[in-house]
């Protein structure tokens, strides 16, 4: 037999360092490759959950918020009645009743095949609407709570021995005048406010964009929710009036802004029933609709002109031209939690008015929004 070369061992060592090299570039490769992969897995799941998360942000609008006050309660049609029952469980009448039936064959006229998100106030005679009213459709379609914000204005703390005192009221104001004992319109207003927040919650949380909102409260109480989503000022405020028991006050989606947020405004009917032809008082904005292009103040504070360089930014914002001449400072106005620009000219939502630049260089813009 040949021997066996000497450098034998040392190419088979050889080969099982080159093996082993290989091997772990091999295992090198495998681990960036998954690593890599699974950042990439990473960043595609994560993208898609910004983007999820990013659109469950966004509310949802339903297509209507219909306000109903309640039907006739033993209260309206006898003050005594408050002498012996508690104001939460005054019952309605015989007539009441039927005009909750009534009221809901309407309702089932504007609500559709749509579903129901329905809030009552505690108070017996509101749960007693809401109760015949929602039997007219199926249980399937609607949710029903109770929260006790939507109660009606408290007048004496407890029972009414004698009718309120009202003698004052229209001397001091009927927003800020408190009952003794009782609350205050701006009371009823600031519980409006906390019961938006419940409401804008929803908006987010479920998907309404198919769903009609229906809240059975009080005269006052739908009022005042009207003031509070519609930005209107006490003074505006104290031009409206009651609807009729079991009238309804309708909030309709509308297209939205230039600034992509959508808006609601009050059907001409709803207008009609609290006492508004649309324009506020000495030719104040709209009160029917929530655009922020209503969010102004009143025409005496639209007089006080703006700093030269807030008018300028109005200038750019709206493309008008202005003249370079600086103007005063506007006064220091308390309220609200910041200020809002004006959304354009009126003419553009063709409410038949237009607004000059210098009238737009004045205007001052209103209170931040709470609503939509």
């Amino acid at each position: 037999a040949s021997p066996v070369p000497s450098s034998f061992p040392r190419t088979r060592a050889g080969v099982r360092a080159g093996m082993a090299t290989a091997a772990a570039s091999t295992a090198h490769i495998t681990a960036v490759y998954t690593v890599t992969g699974v950042l990439a897995a990473t960043v595609v799941y994560l993208t898609w959950r910004v983007r999820t998360l990013d659109r469950a942000r966004r509310p949802t609008y339903p297509p209507r918020i219909i306000l109903i006050r309640h039907a006739e309660s033993a209260g309206n049609v006898d003050v005594d009645a408050y002498r012996t029952i508690g104001d939460p469980m005054i019952p309605l009448t015989v007539r009441g009743r039927a005009q909750a039936r009534a009221m809901a064959q309407e309702l089932r006229k504007i609500v559709g095949d749509r579903q129901i998100w329905a809030f009552t106030s505690p108070y017996l005679r509101s749960r007693e609407t809401a109760t015949i009213a929602l039997q007219a459709f199926p249980q399937s379609s609607w949710r029903l709570t109770e929260d006790p914000r939507l109660r009606e204005q408290e007048f004496a703390g407890g029972f009414q021995h004698s009718v309120p005192d009202r003698s004052e009221q229209r001397l001091y104001s009927k927003f800020f005048w408190r009952f003794p004992g009782g609350e205050s319109a701006a009371d009823v207003y600031d519980r409006m406010s906390m019961f938006m927040d419940t409401l804008w919650r929803d908006l987010y949380r479920v998907d309404l964009s198919q769903t009609v909102v229906v809240i059975f409260a009080h005269g006052l109480t739908n009022r005042l929710f009207c003031m509070r989503w519609l930005h209107w000022s006490p003074r505006q405020f104290e031009t409206t009036r009651n609807p009729p028991n079991c009238g309804f006050i309708e909030l309709e989606l509308q297209p939205a802004d230039r600034m992509g947020n959508p808006y609601y405004r009050l059907t001409h009917d709803s207008l009609e029933l609290l006492g508004l032809s649309g324009d506020g008082p000495d030719g104040e904005p709209d009160l029917a609709e929530s655009a922020p292009s209503t969010w102004v103040l009143s025409r005496i504070y639209q007089e006080a002109p703006l700093s030269a360089r807030a008018a300028r930014g109005v200038a750019n914002i709206l493309g008008v031209g202005l003249s370079s001449a600086p103007s005063p400072a506007p006064p220091r106005i308390a309220g609200g939690s910041g200020w809002r620009l004006r959304d354009g000219p009126r003419s553009a939502r063709g409410s038949g008015h237009s607004d000059s630049a210098d009238e737009v260089a004045r205007a001052v813009p209103a209170p931040a929004k709470v609503g939509p």
